[in-house]
């Protein structure tokens, strides 16, 4: 696919797709969804014009967007186009930290470091693709998955499964931030 064909249809797709796809809240206040919530404070609010590509990410990818949220709350990339260096002389890039090494796995949709780092809606959806293909290579164990995309269980387990516990982690954070404002 051309990056210009890329470029286009993500485009079209962000304008179109509904900005829910998880569960709508039942609760009072203004937030008539949970990401209403989520991106409001704190570090995920740099996200916050982002999130419709979150949402569409998480669809396409038949991904709970709640699980991205949480992965991009680890991760804590930046949106400003930069990239972290790590002590392997890698660098991970954008909003959802993709390390260089993977580009390799993005190359047959025309994605450049540049578009990771530059453009956080090519970011974010790297992250959903990355993530989709590693919880289908653990035959569909979605936690085994996440792990995976941050560092493979064979290689280090303690790594491996210290991300899992971030992630789950971030994730009850962001379900008791909701219920907190639900309880108001």
């Amino acid at each position: 696919m051309s990056k210009f064909l890329f470029s286009s249809l993500l485009g079209v797709i962000l304008l179109a797709a509904p900005t829910s796809y998880s569960a709508q809240m039942q609760c009072h206040g203004k937030a008539q969804h949970w990401r209403d919530i989520a991106y409001s404070t704190g570090v995920m609010s740099k996200y916050k014009d982002v999130r419709n590509c979150i949402a569409w990410t998480a669809y396409q990818f038949d991904l709970p967007e709640e699980l991205l949220y949480a992965m991009l709350d680890v991760e804590r990339g930046p949106v400003n186009g930069k990239c972290r260096t790590n002590k392997n002389g890698t660098q991970d890039c954008g909003p959802a930290q993709i390390n260089d090494v993977r580009l390799s796995e993005l190359k047959e949709f025309n994605l450049t470091k540049s578009d990771i780092k530059s453009k956080p809606c090519h970011n974010v959806w790297a992250m959903g693709y990355l993530l989709r293909r590693e919880i289908e290579r653990a035959d569909g164990k979605i936690w085994r998955g996440v792990g995976n995309y941050h560092y493979n269980y064979s290689a280090n387990p303690e790594i491996h499964n210290r991300y899992i516990r971030k992630v789950k982690s971030s994730w009850r954070k962001l379900n008791k931030k909701i219920e907190n404002y639900c309880s108001q």
